[in-house]
């Protein structure tokens, strides 16, 4: 158990292995695994017992009766658990500079060993700095690592397995399907910032490989898209904003003609649920059916415009790089061809020299 003031686990805890795991975070300039998105190799980090705001040690054992206290004291070779006191005076506090470090690859604690206890209990009270748990490493963004027990290590991967095997399961339902398949396409562009924007008519190859992508590297995320009970609504905001009726200008949208409906994602997805606009949504997919058989009406060919102009001018430079890396191909097999027939050049004249030599070099034995 854990209290849940101090998220300390209640009790005198001897037995089982801790490790101490670093708390990586994906950035923007560095991968997760990056040499120095976490700490450099080589650096080391020390940790001792925080002080609370009167600049009283936090005690490490705090949690820890008397009796308990006791077998520490002996096993550290100590008079009595007196001396574990935090008030004893600083030249004759145990706890004083009792200073715990870590590398970037973290520790590991085996509780039946005194000074691996000792570790483990100095790292619990270092609250702002050491999550209490694997589960609860995001939930400060002071915390450079993570106390975890083996048990729940094994629960964690057990959790990621049954996570991924429910993310193809639910691959398995949907990977027959464009329709479905180029929605969940869309809520994801929609909502994640690494999202590729979907290809006109993109073919079911494509889209189960693009799906089957994030089912590997992100089955939680797949997961809570197509479980989502808002995925119908967020695939008709997403394919209506590919196809000009509803008009995005930042993090706001607002659907072609109703101005009502100007709003963030959220506030649309509620304003198209309303029953009240019962009627726009259901217009809202009609136009889309519309638009995509090729119908375009008054208006929306203008609101459509950026759109097509943007995927045209994507295909522009898509041509425009490869005909220039085909001309780079074509200018160096020129250079290349060139570079040849004067190497042919200097070869043959170099044995028109040899047999002039030869020939003067047998003359004169002669």
């Amino acid at each position: 158990m854990v209290d849940n003031l101090t998220r300390r686990r209640k009790g005198y805890i001897r037995t089982g292995i801790v490790k101490v795991l670093p708390v990586r975070r994906t950035g923007d300039w560095l991968p997760e695994n990056a040499d120095s998105a976490f700490m450099n190799t080589g650096a080391k980090v020390e940790y001792v017992v925080p002080r609370m705001r009167s600049g009283q040690l936090i005690d490490p054992l705090g949690d820890v009766k008397e009796e308990d206290r006791a077998v520490i004291a002996k096993q550290l070779g100590l008079k009595d658990y007196n001396e574990l006191n935090i008030n004893v005076e600083e030249k004759k506090n145990y706890w004083i500079n009792k200073a715990v470090i870590i590398d970037r690859d973290g520790l590991y604690l085996n509780l039946a060993n005194i000074a691996d206890y000792i570790t483990y209990k100095i790292l619990e009270v270092n609250l702002e700095m050491i999550a209490p748990t694997w589960e609860e490493r995001y939930n400060k963004g002071t915390y450079k690592f993570a106390l975890v027990f083996e048990d729940e290590e094994s629960k964690l991967k057990n959790i990621k397995i049954d996570t991924k095997k429910e993310a193809y399961m639910m691959f398995g339902k949907i990977d027959g399907s464009v329709k479905k398949l180029s929605d969940f396409m869309w809520i994801y562009y929609l909502t994640n910032k690494d999202g590729k924007r979907l290809p006109n008519n993109p073919s079911l190859d494509y889209l189960r490989a693009e799906t089957g992508r994030i089912v590997e590297e992100k089955p939680g995320e797949f997961l809570s898209i197509v479980t989502d009970p808002l995925f119908e609504t967020k695939a008709l905001i997403q394919k209506a904003v590919n196809n000009g009726l509803i008009q995005r200008n930042g993090s706001f949208f607002s659907i072609f003609g109703e101005e009502s409906s100007k709003n963030s994602l959220e506030g649309l997805i509620q304003y198209l649920l309303d029953e009240r606009n019962n009627n726009i949504r259901i217009s809202l997919i009609g136009r889309i059916e519309q638009v995509e058989r090729g119908e375009v009406f008054p208006g929306v060919a203008e609101l459509n415009k950026p759109v097509v102009e943007t995927v045209n001018k994507e295909k522009e430079d898509e041509n425009k790089s490869l005909l220039e890396k085909i001309d780079s191909i074509a200018k160096a097999n020129e250079q290349l061809l060139k570079e040849n027939e004067e190497l042919k050049k200097q070869f043959a004249k170099s044995k028109k020299t040899d047999k002039t030599n030869k020939g003067t070099k047998t003359k004169k034995t002669e």
